[in-house]
């Protein structure tokens, strides 16, 4: 137990702080400033369009037309001027890898020609050497 002595005073704490924050809200009414301004020009766009008068003139029209025409034929004729673009590297590409191939084909016939005739060559000089060391074809004596 604890003794207090009733003549002094209970000690004072502070009162708990209170802290207000004060918003200013003048920033609230910008927004639908703005959005009624473009709801104004958008209802202005919308009148605009449809007090217009129509010009569906027939000669326009067949100008148009005739644009539009004249614009596909071009793109047409740049399609096919590409197609044909195409067309003539491939057979470039193809006529290269055929003449490479040709000279391969050429270099390797060269190639078993000259093997060919080292072979019949080995074999005459072989074929002479052979007759002239044959029991019926004495070797020839060197004359002195």
């Amino acid at each position: 137990m604890t003794y207090t002595d009733p003549n002094v005073p209970p000690p004072q704490t502070p009162p708990p702080e209170r802290r207000v924050e004060v918003r200013e809200s003048g920033s609230g009414n910008a927004g639908w400033l703005i959005a009624g301004m473009i709801a104004i020009v958008a209802v202005i766009a919308v009148g605009f369009l449809m007090m217009r008068p129509s010009s569906n003139d027939p000669n326009q029209l067949q100008q148009a037309q005739e644009q539009g025409r004249q614009a596909g034929l071009v793109e047409g004729a740049q399609g096919a001027a590409q197609t044909a673009q195409a067309a003539a590297e491939n057979a470039a590409r193809d006529a290269r890898s055929t003449a490479d191939q040709a000279r391969r084909d050429t270099e390797q016939a060269a190639a078993n020609a000259a093997q060919a005739s080292r072979d019949a060559a080995d074999r005459a000089t072989t074929s002479s050497n052979d007759q002239a060391a044959s029991p019926d074809n004495p070797p020839a004596q060197p004359q002195q």
